[in-house]
């Protein structure tokens, strides 16, 4: 039985070296992008083990964060708290709990598929504007069965994941939601663990990294190639695809520009529930706002006098208004996201030498 278990350890341990061809592939890394690089692969693989062998049992469900401070997939939003659990479509399920002071709750219905296809397409979508919540902030939301709840989203039988997604336009002083799950019916109790399950979890976890990480280079590649210092619209089809929030609207771009530019970006602010914009890394994981300036919203911008907004990014700290920070870092992919919005105003990026600023 040891051999049995040593032969199914050395397998997934010889395909985890094949998953670093994805960042080897990649020509032209500078140091910081290519150790970023692997760091990356081993926090997919965190993640990965997270929602295929810790939280996989879709008959006993429990939430865990897919995206969160110290591990980050397909532009993670730094406002966010984001809440995964695997779900199964011929069951049905009771979300529950109280909303907290979040100023966006959505619950997602997803087909994960990432590990075939790099496709997470939405099934079915609610937030909190269309649900009923009582004088205390709880609430219940129904998936799939039978009910007459207002607070309720049919469950398709193709559906294997439940994505929540919290936002606060202050995420370290609001009251955060708190949220559980559970079947409608009695849950079985789990079996013991085989090496036939663990195989298949190892499997599963190292096909998820591969197709996460590729899916989202190749995000990388496109907007390098024609979004370079743009804001564009871009095909939302295809973001909401990947497992975007249908009422999300998303502008990515690349930035790159020299240790004596900045970049500067002027936008209208549309009539929204909720916008930002962010910087990234070149494997389009925000940067660590939990010790840089990378990211802003209404509650920490500086509006100009027509109520527009104009972001400065530099690589180090310098005097101007509302100024992000690249750590250092020449290029990354960045994104601007409006929610609810009831236009899509087109930012201007100008790129800018450091210089001129003496002259205002």
């Amino acid at each position: 039985m040891a051999d049995l278990f040593k032969e199914k350890w050395d397998a997934f341990c010889e395909n985890l070296k094949e998953v670093g061809s994805i960042i080897e592939s990649e020509s032209s890394l500078s140091e910081t992008d290519q150790a970023e690089g692997y760091r990356y692969l081993l926090r997919l693989m965190r993640l990965s083990l997270e929602m295929n062998m810790e939280h996989s049992n879709p008959s006993t469900p429990s939430f865990y964060n897919l995206s969160h401070e110290t591990a980050k997939i397909g532009a993670d939003n730094p406002d966010n708290i984001y809440l995964n659990a695997n779900i199964d479509g011929k069951q049905s399920y009771e979300v529950y709990g109280n909303i907290g002071e979040s100023d966006y709750l959505s619950f997602g219905l997803k087909e994960n598929r990432y590990s075939k296809d790099g496709t997470m397409v939405s099934l079915g979508e609610i937030d909190l504007r269309d649900m009923t919540v009582d004088e205390s902030g709880n609430f219940i939301l129904y998936i799939g069965g039978k009910t007459n709840s207002k607070n309720f989203l049919p469950l398709p039988k193709n559906a294997n994941m439940l994505i929540v997604r919290q936002t606060y336009k202050n995420r370290i002083l609001q009251t955060h939601a708190k949220i559980n799950i559970k079947t409608s019916n009695t849950s079985p109790i789990p079996e013991p663990l085989t090496a036939v399950k663990l195989e298949n979890q190892l499997n599963q976890s190292l096909a998820f990294v591969s197709g996460t990480a590729s899916t989202f280079l190749r995000w990388v590649h496109e907007f390098k190639k024609n979004h370079l210092n743009q804001l564009p619209l871009g095909d939302q089809d295809f973001f909401q695809a990947a497992g975007g929030d249908p009422k999300i609207c998303y502008l990515h771009g690349y930035f790159d520009f020299d240790d004596d530019e900045y970049m500067e970006i002027t936008t209208e602010i549309p009539d929204c529930e909720y916008w930002n914009f962010q910087l990234e890394n070149h494997w389009m994981e925000s940067l660590d706002y939990r010790h840089y300036p990378i990211h802003i919203n209404e509650s920490s911008a500086d509006l100009n006098k027509d109520k527009s907004i104009t972001i400065n990014v530099s690589h180090s700290p310098e005097k101007l208004k509302n100024n992000l920070i690249t750590e250092g870092r020449k290029n990354g992919a960045m994104l601007l996201r409006w929610i609810g919005a009831t236009s899509f105003p087109i930012p201007t990026v100008e790129i800018k030498k450091l210089n001129s600023l003496q002259d205002r």
